[in-house]
């Protein structure tokens, strides 16, 4: 069998991708089953300006995960994949390559042209991350791939707005919203990012009171907006104002006159009691305005200079500018009473980070009472969707929903779907699904279509059903019928309001079923230092570069292995740990397969009984009456039963690893089953590398490398190939290409070995069969007493580790124990000579040895191994003492640290608990030291 000597990612993932998606493996109609479940799951639809970062890469390694376990189970399943036309991110993009290449701004070619500009940039530039995709294995069908400005995506989004309109639940008024000055487009409060800085002052301005010399004294962060004042509110039963209430302020700077009003939202302890009310440029001032009637007057433009009504003086100014004029002139006229420094909270766009302004503003708003209900009664009822992990997240969704506010859903932008609104000349607005459809409702075609576009949530909040083809003119396909609800949503928490609770509430409303029955919330990684990943800061990771380095099944693991909802630190040495798993798997399979020679994968080697008893106890049971005869035929049709048959003769070696196996099989999918992924990868990795490679194979090794032929060789060389087999595809979800690369060089595997639904398709190790684990094949005896072998023999390996002892010096092992323990010892003996280098075995119910002897313990046994003749006592005990002096050192060192309060709160909390295990390992190797000098004196 030709193998090269090391594994090789790079080949690999460029090789076996293309065959899989030219196969069409990845498609739900590679299943054959006509009665197959399905299993869906669609990605959150990355940007399509977008490349790929950590984020996604961990999200995409858990649905691939968990849709190649699915179609490895006989399940239809389907993994759809799409991109968002991204409003804000693509119009920028594209806005500022117009700029460096042809110094023209969007206005100088207009909607239509620069429109068509962006559809060019998308084609040309857009498929980078779908490209990257590919990269990281991810099994998505792409013959259904989706883009939310496709035609049909396009369609519903406009049937969704039109029925909306209709039924009164969308509506355009005007709302104090979130201005960004830099982008030019109103957000979302979930768009709005807190930002606290320490250095802000709170800035207390006097205004005079009419036909009086009092002055009343109001407090605010923004002095500039005093120039839209239309009144002054203090508490109703604030009893330093109670005179006041009714009287009249003269606005300084303005000419105008304002009006002291009570109204309990005042907080009577903040600033002076008194707060300057402009209704036009803060939501809170606006909902006071409402109630009482308040002029709301806009001094700002949309980049967030002065326009004519802030008056003269201030006009084209920018808002900070005129801010630094308000405080210079109230200075002037002696009505600055003082600035304070002040901690303030500024909402900054999430996008490109400029403080927002609110603003008075015309918008397009969509009321959520209802679908806001239907969610809820969702949670209620059917506690649906079920979060993983449900602790903080279903208080966290539920709570928003309880509290949610009307959506703004106009964005001041050309790229993105255009609000289907047409106005006449009149002002008179007709929203319809089509543009003839609107020109039928106003019988004109003088009308002018709304030149916003829908925020890009929008689009998305529809993602679960209209990329399987519903679009409201077509609400039933195979699709839909087969594939929503989906199973399973992967994503962020920092999207559950954006678009988590968007599409619950759409798909209730629009297709009467919820979008998903599950909600994975996955944790953020971070920096080595625990840090957020962030341009600013420079410390991202490009997964790309991972994967050169490591390949992506290495990263795929290390991804996998973070606990569900998490946060953890990148750290390279994790990822270069599954590296060396993935040559770990490969050194170990070619070490069987140049040893393979008579050898196949064959599942009777594994239960040699299973088969044959199976057979005999059904035709058994179909005869009703046996005669002697068939009786003694029955029992001898098949040699399996014969007592000389290798396969019949399995070692307890053999027994364990086959239960290990199975147990192994049955906790991974449970763990999965239940998106404990870290888990599963845990169990994995500690069965290949600690049970099968660092025992199992030392344990059959001279069997499986004899160069004498013999039946026994190829049934054991056989029965580990068809464990690595089993290895392989349990391995799958998680590491596809090197699994792939493998299982298609062992002898005697083909499409036999695929789950029933895809018989007819080429052999792959994607469609094989996943292993459930057999319960009848765990043998709880086997284990116990093969545990008892292995604790044995490493404690042997720790003293001669321990006490300095030469590799190749033999060493003479004592063991007293109970008589069970003993005839485990005895059955093993050669086994425990052999890993333990030993050249007697001394078995007996009572320890007789030297004083000076090395000693251990285990469960139901004591270890002894006399030292005479091995070892210089005297330097060995100045080699303990040393250790044991350097041991104490750190361990103070460490001890000091841990008990530094400062230092336990700003380190990263993977750091800290590094050291206190490092502490508890200390602890343990200085007992283990201080036993040994014992021996010694």
């Amino acid at each position: 069998m030709e193998i090269a000597k090391s594994y090789n990612p790079k080949e690999a993932e460029e090789n076996h991708y293309q065959t899989w998606e030219t196969r069409g493996y990845f498609a739900p109609e590679i299943n054959e089953n006509p009665d197959a479940e399905a299993f869906s799951i669609v990605i959150p639809p990355p940007n399509v300006t977008g490349s790929l970062h950590m984020g996604h890469a961990l999200q995409h390694t858990l649905m691939d995960t968990l849709t190649r376990w699915k179609r490895m189970q006989g399940y239809r399943s389907l993994f759809l994949v799409g991109v968002d036309h991204a409003g804000i991110s693509t119009q920028l993009m594209v806005t500022r390559q117009l700029k460096k290449e042809e110094h023209k701004t969007p206005q100088d070619l207009g909607r239509e042209e620069f429109t068509k500009r962006v559809w060019d940039w998308k084609n040309k530039y857009g498929n980078t991350i779908t490209n990257q995709i590919r990269r990281e294995g991810l099994s998505v069908d792409w013959s259904r791939e989706r883009f939310t400005m496709d035609e049909s995506l396009s369609k519903a989004v406009r049937e969704v707005f039109v029925r909306l309109y209709e039924e009164g639940q969308i509506y355009r008024g005007t709302r104090i919203v979130n201005w960004c000055p830099r982008d030019k487009t109103v957000l979302s409060d979930l768009e709005v990012k807190e930002d606290k800085k320490k250095d802000g002052k709170l800035y207390f301005l006097q205004y005079p009171i009419k036909n009086s010399a009092a002055k009343i004294t109001v407090a605010t962060t923004r002095p500039e907006t005093m120039l839209g004042d239309t009144a002054v509110a203090v508490h109703p039963e604030d009893e330093r104002y109670q005179a006041l209430i009714g009287e009249i302020v003269e606005l300084p700077l303005t000419n105008r006159e304002i009006k002291i009003i009570a109204d309990d939202y005042v907080e009577s302890g903040f600033g002076t009691g008194a707060v300057k009310i402009t209704p036009a440029h803060d939501p809170n001032d606006y909902e006071i305005g409402e109630r009482h009637d308040l002029e709301k007057i806009v001094v700002m433009n949309d980049d967030a200079t002065m326009n004519k009504a802030a008056g003269d003086g201030f006009a084209g100014l920018d808002r900070y500018k005129a801010r630094e004029l308000v405080v210079e002139k109230f200075e002037e006229l002696g009505l600055l009473e003082k600035i304070e420094d002040y901690e303030v909270v500024l909402p900054v766009c999430e996008r490109c980070k400029t403080i927002i302004e609110p603003l008075l503003s015309e918008q397009w708003f969509v009321k959520m009472d209802e679908m806001r209900d239907l969610a809820l009664d969702l949670v209620s009822k059917e506690n649906s969707p079920r979060f993983f992990p449900e602790v903080p997240h279903r208080k966290v969704y539920t709570t928003w929903l309880e509290n949610l506010k009307d959506w703004t859903i106009s964005r001041q932008l050309w790229w993105g779907h255009q609000i289907p609104a047409w106005y006449d000349e009149q002002g008179n607005i007709f929203v319809a699904r089509t543009e003839e459809e609107a020109f039928a409702q106003a019988g004109t075609e003088n009308l002018t279509q709304d030149a916003d576009v829908l925020d890009t949530w929008f689009s998305s909040a529809l993602w679960s059903f209209s990329t399987l083809g519903w679009n409201g003119e077509v609400v039933e396909t195979e699709d839909l019928k087969m594939f929503h609800p989906t199973d399973v949503l992967v994503t962020g928490r920092d999207i559950i309001f954006l678009w988590v609770s968007r599409m619950v509430m759409t798909a209730l409303k629009f297709v009467d079923e919820k979008p998903f029955k599950d909600v994975i919330i996955h944790g953020t990684v971070l920096d080595k230092n625990g840090q957020r990943m962030s341009k600013t800061k420079n410390n991202g990771i490009d997964p790309l570069d991972v994967f050169e380095k490591y390949g992506v099944d290495a990263t795929r693991m290390t991804l996998a292995g973070s606990a569900t909802g998490v946060d953890f630190a990148w750290r390279d040495e994790k990822v270069e740990s599954f590296r060396n798993f993935a040559n770990k798997i490969w050194n170990a399979t070619r070490f069987c397969l140049l040893n393979s020679d008579g050898a196949q994968v064959d599942y009777s080697f594994l239960n040699p009984r299973a088969e044959a008893l199976d057979i005999v106890q059904t035709l058994k049971g179909e005869l009703s009456e046996l005669d002697e005869e068939d009786e003694e035929f029955l029992d001898k049709i098949d040699p399996i039963f014969a007592k000389d048959n290798p396969k019949e003769n399995l070692t307890l070696a053999d027994k364990w690893i086959i239960s290990k196996l199975n147990k192994t099989a049955s906790s991974v999918n449970r763990a999965l089953a239940n998106y404990q992924f870290h888990e599963a990868v845990q169990l994995l990795y500690h069965f290949f590398w600690d049970d099968f490679c660092d025992w199992y194979i030392e344990l059959v090794k001279d069997e499986i490398t004899s160069e004498e032929p013999s039946v026994k060789r190829d049934v054991s060389r056989s029965r580990i190939l068809t464990i690595i087999e089993q290895s392989l595809r349990l391995l799958h979800p998680f590491m596809p290409y090197l699994t792939e690369e493998l299982w298609l060089k062992l002898p005697n595997v083909s499409n036999n070995l695929h789950n029933p639904a895809y018989k007819s398709a080429e052999k792959t190790i994607m469609l094989a069969d996943y292993p459930k684990g057999d319960p009848a094949l765990i043998d709880e005896k086997a284990e116990s007493e093969m545990q008892a072998v292995i604790d044995l023999i490493s404690k042997v390996r720790n003293i001669r580790a321990e006490m300095n002892i030469k590799p190749g010096d033999k060493l003479a092992v004592h063991v007293a124990a109970d008589a069970d323990k003993l005839r485990i010892f005895t059955e093993n003996e050669a086994q425990i000579l052999k890993l333990a280098r030993a050249g007697n075995l001394n078995l007996s119910e009572k320890l007789d040895v030297p004083k000076a002897s090395a000693k251990a313990v285990i469960a139901g046994a004591e270890i002894a191994v006399p030292l005479e003749g091995l070892i210089d006592f005297e330097k060995e005990r100045e080699r303990l003492e040393n250790q044991l002096n350097k041991l104490s050192i750190e361990g103070e060192r460490l001890e000091n640290q841990l008990s530094n309060q400062s230092f336990i709160e700003r380190a990263p909390a993977e750091k800290v608990q590094e050291l206190r295990d490092r502490l508890t390992e200390i602890e343990q190797q200085s007992g283990a030291l201080k036993n040994n000098l014992d021996a010694l004196r």
